[in-house]
């Protein structure tokens, strides 16, 4: 796959991102139902985008995928985690009912999910290393990274800023 294809997947599946998030925001749906959705839309594109970029040859790919789909079900966790923190902010914010205390937790769990991520791809890169070579290991983790960001991004668009007043 050409980089303009890369992009142009990754922009037609942040633009859906965005518009499901947002538009369920907006009319007070389940924000959870919306996210799982998406992150289902998402993980399917970025599977195929790693196929295809990856340049695995058929040794590195029998071992590469399993190992890859161990690493998705652990990143999962700490994903459902993170939707359930921005789904009951979500819900507290259109409520009206966001406390102080509430913002403080949240931003604890969000720290906490956070660095929960960050060990799990460090782990992970150790076992990575034993099956591809550096440069696509690093490729693997600049694809994962840029996928990160683009459902950052659409999050960005969909998800209220806290109100001080």
């Amino acid at each position: 796959m050409s980089q303009v294809n890369y992009r142009a997947l990754f922009a037609v599946l942040v633009l859906c991102v965005a518009m499901m998030l947002t538009t369920n925001v907006q009319a007070q749906q389940s924000f959870r139902d919306s996210i799982v959705q998406a992150q289902i839309l998402v993980r399917s594109g970025t599977r195929q985008v790693l196929e295809e970029e990856l340049m695995l040859n058929e040794e590195e790919q029998a071992a590469f995928w399993p190992l890859y789909d161990k690493f998705r079900a652990e990143m999962l966790i700490m994903e459902e985690q993170y939707i359930d923190l921005v789904s009951e902010f979500v819900e507290s914010y259109q409520a009206g009912e966001l406390t102080d205390e509430d913002a403080d937790r949240m931003l604890d769990a969000y720290h906490d999910i956070q660095m929960d991520a960050l060990q799990v791809r460090q782990r992970y890169v150790r076992h990575f290393r034993k099956i591809i070579s550096g440069i696509k290991l690093l490729r693997f983790y600049q694809l994962e990274n840029k996928v990160r960001a683009e459902v950052d991004a659409a999050f960005a668009l969909a998800i209220p800023l806290a109100d001080p007043r």
